[in-house]
């Protein structure tokens, strides 16, 4: 048995030792055929390969990522093919004979033919593996934004800076932008696109466009194409949004989508887009002209884009046109700023002007332009295709005519002119533009619904006073062209015209709106026939002569207003049988007004302001559909007329004026006239306490929407605002009884504007009076009264007092000992007292010690201008509360945190802002340990225990956003700020001091930044008597003043030199230097302090000062000064062009060294600085 095994196994061993022997000496016997089959298994490979990196290359040229296999695998080849030509190579040397070339070389041979033999396996091998179903996968999605770039400009910085919080904040999930047409909205999101893929907030940003008339699937397509989505599906809306869903919903990723030009409320939805709130991670950014959209879309922040204001819009206009500060031509410089000017700040037309523009600097093109614009008939390329036509979208888009009619109603109005609503109430009125308003109140309510719309279009913006609106320039010519079209064309003109302008197609005006600047005549055959609307308005009071055929030709008329213009009013007016608004405003009338009685649809008759001499006329009362009757006119000689009001009863508004009797039968009658207006809802009259007493039981009281009351001992025709809020003013003649009685408590507790100047009433305003009169009021006026406290909260106060006081001026209230009396309720208010307070102006109240106590102030949370004057007792605005007095008191800090404008008068006990600072009297500080951080204007004057301006307990933040500074007669004042505060002015941009008389150092600093007061541009030093230095020790490296462009300093007594070398090199910007009167300084640049510089001027060798930017430079009264600068300087002043030096006798030279001037005209030297002409000192080569 195991002889057998063995004999097996022996077998065995023998047959695998044949079969490797056999292998061997294969590869000898077949070395050609193993050569030449590798060639050829090479060659096939190699067309592979070929095909491959066709693929390879078409994909490339799509942009598309080629797989790694891929190029792995061609690596491969690569390497192989280089092997493989290796073994080739040596197959055909002359290594492969021996023996002389007679006999073939085995070895060789046999390790070729085993080479060869494993190469081939190796690129069969290859050659399965490069049979590739694709070689490459599209690229993902990149979405360019292509953008012109300008300079970024603070405004759009810091809305940029908004939006970017609001996206990384984890509760914000939709943003809405928004802006009037042309306002940079699309850039602005463009901008932010590209931001936040450069920064990486989002691993996937999508950009598409929505405009005002969706297309559902073309939006599908975009935002699939940026998500690099394929959606087959091409005709079911619905079955494409669901592919978007799930490629939005399918990812954890952070993805914003920003939709572009949204005019309504778009359903994300039916797009495929889900919504934010439900998906992690999906922001939504939208922008819209449109901003009720911002709610619709339930946007949680909404960010509004302004127009640029003038620096910025002059900067866009300089870097699309090619202009320059720089140029040569100045009445070129001067009209390209006008050009610019007239853009009003809006980016489009600034863009679109600036390119037609472009390049062209032959002036009387740009003359022609700015003529263009001027007059609205604009031929610039882009004005009309680009300018126009993104506003015409916006206009086309409003739901109604009376929407679009009351927008070109505005245009009738001068250029940047705050419109009040009320005007457009009265001329809309006039002309039937509201459908459905039978009432002037229902009128008033669709003007305002009207507007609100406009305004929420960004067709019209907010105006300067409550209740108006304004129209862009842009958007104003843009609805003059559209009057054209719609309204048969309107005449406006508010150029101040000294005669009536010429006119063409006289029948197709429909609107007439001219300013003159005096008229001396309206003549006969102006032949508008067409025309509804004439206004007239006059600069200068004079006489007009009104001819007595004028509207002949007018008869269509419906709105007639004439301005400042005395008149006699034509017998040809009664041809207006449709006139329905008449206002005559500052008047002078010389004719009978009874003639207005004829004009029976006349709805509203306006006086205001006008000159009179005698009673109304009775055939006033034929005016049946009067609504609005305004008697307030300027002198008190034109009296009421006992039943001139019987007639009226449709009359909604009636604006007295002085026009009741002071006494008589006729007083009692008209009384009993008003009794019997039961539609009243707008009321004015100025008249005595008497009088009023008894209109306090007329029925129309308990119903006004408006009023303004005057109570006073002496009627003066004098009316503050033409339109009325709800004001009540209360002169010498009222009592506390009269305060009391039931009608005038509910009229207190409806007024908005409360005005009381008299003596001996109240000592306090809230106790004495129930405080619920004070839950509406929106400003508080206390004159000449016994107030010794505004709350007396000694007793319990309502809740709600004050609550929505916006403003409080005290004036001249000598008992006045607190605003706030006791402490503030523990308990927390519905409203906290004070909440809404905007504006505080205290003056002449000797009695007051402090304002606020703390707890008051830290509810002062809007607090926007606080201004103190006169009131010599006072020591500091915030006091502890006495509750604390008790208590050690703590360190916390207080803010104002809206606080913009502070003015600081005449407060000799003035110690500090707040009782906090208090406690280091010797180094007593303006401010310390109080927070301001948007203060922008801080004014003080006459604080004669402060010795510094700024401590060092204030955050470096507070005062960041200071850009006014101005300090005056604070007779202690050592210096502003220290080392460890100067930060805190980073943001200063003008400085005034004047007539500190211990001030010795502005500044004084160790070490800081690179750059101090980096941003300051205008300084004015003046009778400083003890000023040693502008600024003390500067540190090395630092950079001082480097935007200052303007520098005043005059009588400063000892002062011996300005800047020190180092800092002249900081004075980049320096355009003008003024010294005046300063009889110690000998030279403007000073020696160096020992090491405050690393520039050393040394011995016999010269350096050079240059001065880039300086133009002026006036030298007056100085009687010790030699030079500008005595040391071994060359100044250079390259733009200088006004060099005057005048009563200076010991100066001949500005340097030892000859000064360049290249541009100052030395011809003028001799009248202007006689004494460097003399010698030859100035050279301007």
């Amino acid at each position: 048995m195991a002889a057998n095994i063995a004999s097996s196994i022996a077998g065995k061993l023998a047959e695998y030792t044949v079969d490797i022997v056999l292998r061997q000496i294969k590869y000898l016997f077949f070395f050609n055929s193993n050569i030449q089959n590798l060639r050829d298994k090479v060659k096939d490979l190699e067309d592979r390969k070929n095909d491959v990196k066709l693929e390879v290359d078409v994909a490339e040229r799509n942009a598309q990522i080629i797989k790694e296999e891929v190029l792995a695998w061609l690596l491969k080849v690569d390497d192989l093919k280089e092997k493989a030509n290796k073994v080739l190579n040596g197959a055909t040397s002359s290594e492969m004979q021996c023996l002389y070339n007679r006999c073939p070389n085995l070895k060789s041979r046999y390790l070729l033919s085993r080479r060869a033999t494993k190469k081939t396996i190796e690129a069969d091998k290859l050659k399965v593996e490069g049979t590739f179903e694709r070689v490459s996968y599209p690229r993902p999605p990149m979405q360019t934004l292509n953008l012109t770039h300008h300079k970024g400009f603070e405004t759009r910085l810091s809305i940029k800076k908004k939006i970017k919080e609001a996206l990384e904040d984890e509760d914000i999930s939709i943003i809405g932008i928004c802006g009037m047409p042309g306002v940079g909205k699309t850039t602005m999101a463009k901008e932010i696109v590209n931001e936040v893929k450069d920064e990486k907030l989002f691993e996937e940003v999508a950009f598409v466009v929505i405009s005002n008339n969706p297309d559902i699937k073309k939006i599908q397509d975009q935002l699939a194409d940026v998500l690099g989505l394929e959606i087959k599906e091409k005709a079911d809306e619905s079955v494409r949004a669901g592919r978007l869903r799930q490629r939005l919903e399918g990812n954890n990723k952070s993805i914003l989508v920003v939709l572009d030009d949204v005019w309504e409320e778009i359903d994300l939805g039916t797009i495929g887009i889900p919504s934010p709130r439900d998906r992690k991670g999906l922001k939504i950014m939208f922008t819209t002209r449109i901003e009720e959209t911002c709610g619709k879309m339930e946007a949680q922040r909404k960010l509004e884009i302004k127009v640029l204001d003038e620096k910025e819009g002059w900067q866009l206009f300089k870097d699309t046109s090619g202009i320059s500060d720089d140029e040569t031509d100045d009445e070129l410089l001067s009209v390209a700023k006008k050009v610019a000017k007239e853009c009003r700040g809006l980016p489009l037309a600034l863009v679109v002007v600036g390119k037609a523009l472009k390049s062209n600097k032959a002036t009387y093109k740009w003359r022609d332009a700015l003529l263009q614009l001027q007059s609205r008939v604009t031929n610039l390329d882009g004005m009309e295709n680009i300018v126009y036509k993104s506003i015409r979208l916006t206009y086309n888009y409003l739901e109604s005519n009376e929407e679009r009619d009351l927008l070109l109603l505005c245009s009738l109005f001068a250029e940047d002119e705050s419109i009040p609503i009320e005007n457009l109430v009265r001329y809309a009125r006039g002309l039937e533009l509201f459908q459905n308003t039978e009432t002037l109140s229902q009128a008033q309510d669709r003007a305002k619904t009207v507007a609100d719309k406009l305004k929420g279009c960004y067709l019209l913006q907010l105006g300067e006073g409550e209740d108006e609106v304004k129209l862009h320039d842009v958007i104003r010519d843009f609805c003059l062209k559209m009057a054209t079209k719609d309204k048969c064309g309107y005449l406006v003109d508010h150029a101040g015209l000294k005669e009536w302008p010429e006119h063409d197609t006289d029948n197709s005006c429909g609107a007439i709106s001219i300013t003159f600047d005096k008229l001396d005549r309206l003549h006969s055959g102006l032949n508008y026939r067409n025309a509804k609307l004439l206004r007239v308005i006059c600069r200068r009071l004079g006489e007009c002569n009104i001819v007595e055929e004028f509207f002949e030709d007018m008869k269509e008329l419906k709105v007639l207003e004439l301005n400042a213009m005395n008149i006699q009013i034509p017998s040809s007016i009664q041809l207006l049988t449709g006139l329905r608004t008449l206002c005559l405003i500052e008047c002078g009338i010389h004719s009978q007004l009874s003639i207005i009685g004829s004009l029976k649809k006349l709805e509203i008759l306006s006086f205001y302001l006008s000159h009179f001499r005698d009673c109304l006329p009775i055939e006033l009362a034929n005016l049946s559909n009067l609504r609005s009757l305004d008697l307030r006119f300027q002198e008190i000689s034109c009296p009421l007329r006992p039943g001139v009001l019987s007639g009226m009863k449709k009359l909604e508004e009636l604006y007295l004026g002085d026009s009741i009797p002071i006494e008589g039968e006729d007083q009692r009658y008209i009384i009993e006239e008003l009794y019997s207006l039961t539609s009243i809802h707008t009321f004015q009259i100025s008249t005595l306490t008497p009088i009023l007493m008894q209109l306090l039981k007329v029925p129309f009281l308990e119903n006004l929407k408006k009023f303004q009351i005057l109570v006073t001992t002496t009627p003066r025709g004098d009316f503050e605002n033409q339109y009325l809020t709800r004001s009540l003013s209360l002169e010498d003649g009222i009592d506390a009884s009269m305060l009391l009685e039931p009608a005038f408590t509910s009229l207190m507790k409806r007024t908005y504007h409360l005005r009381i100047e008299a003596n001996k009433v109240l000592k306090n305003l809230v106790s004495e009076l129930d405080g619920n009169n004070f839950i509406n009021l929106k400003s508080l006026f206390l004159s000449r009264g016994d107030f010794e406290y505004l709350i007396d909260a000694t007793n319990t106060i309502p809740n709600g007092t004050f609550g929505k006081l916006e403003t409080l001026k005290l004036e001249r209230l000598p008992k006045l000992i607190k605003i706030y009396n006791g402490n503030l309720p523990r308990v927390v208010l519905k409203q906290p007292l004070f909440y809404n307070l905007v504006t505080v102006d205290i003056r002449f109240c000797n009695a007051i010690t402090s304002l606020f106590q703390e707890s008051v102030a830290k509810c002062l949370v809007n607090l926007q201008r606080l201004g103190i004057s006169a009131c010599p007792m006072l020591e500091e605005v915030v006091s502890m509360d006495e509750r604390e007095n008790k208590v050690a008191k703590t360190s916390e800090m207080l803010e104002f945190p809206k606080l913009k404008y502070v003015r600081l008068f005449n407060l000799e006990s003035f110690k500090s802002f707040t009782s906090q600072s208090n406690s280091n009297v010797i180094s007593q500080a303006l401010f310390n340990q109080v927070t301001l951080p948007n203060m922008e204007h801080l004014l003080v004057r006459g604080l004669d225990c402060i010795v510094k301006l700024l401590g060092k307990e204030m955050p470096i933040t507070s005062l960041h956003k200071l850009t006014v500074l101005s300090v005056e007669s604070c007779d202690e004042l050592l210096t502003i700020a220290e080392s460890d505060s100067i930060q805190l002015l980073q943001n200063l941009a003008s400085f005034y001091v004047y007539n500190c008389f211990a001030l010795k150092v502005l500044f004084d600093f160790e070490d800081h930044a690179e750059s101090v007061l980096g941003r300051l541009r205008s300084l004015q030093l003046k009778y400083l008597d003890k000023l040693v230095h502008i600024i003390g020790i500067v540190p090395k490296g630092i950079r001082v003043f480097e935007n200052l462009t303007s520098i005043v300093v005059e009588r400063c007594g000892i002062l011996k030199y300005l800047f020190s070398p180092s800092m002249a090199y900081s004075l980049v910007a320096l355009n003008d230097l003024e010294v005046l009167d300063c009889g110690s300084i000998e030279e403007i640049i000073g020696n160096e302090e020992e090491g405050t510089s690393e520039i050393k001027i040394a011995e016999g060798m010269k350096t050079r000062i240059v001065f880039p930017n300086l133009n002026r430079l006036l030298l007056k009264n100085r009687s010790s000064i030699q030079m500008f600068c005595s040391q071994n300087c060359e100044l250079v002043f390259p733009l200088l062009k006004d060099l005057t030096i005048e009563n200076c006798p010991m100066m001949t030279k500005l340097s030892p060294w000859p000064v360049s001037a290249p541009k100052l005209d030395i011809s003028n030297l001799l009248e202007k600085a006689g004494g460097l002409a003399e010698e030859n000192q100035v050279c301007n080569k």
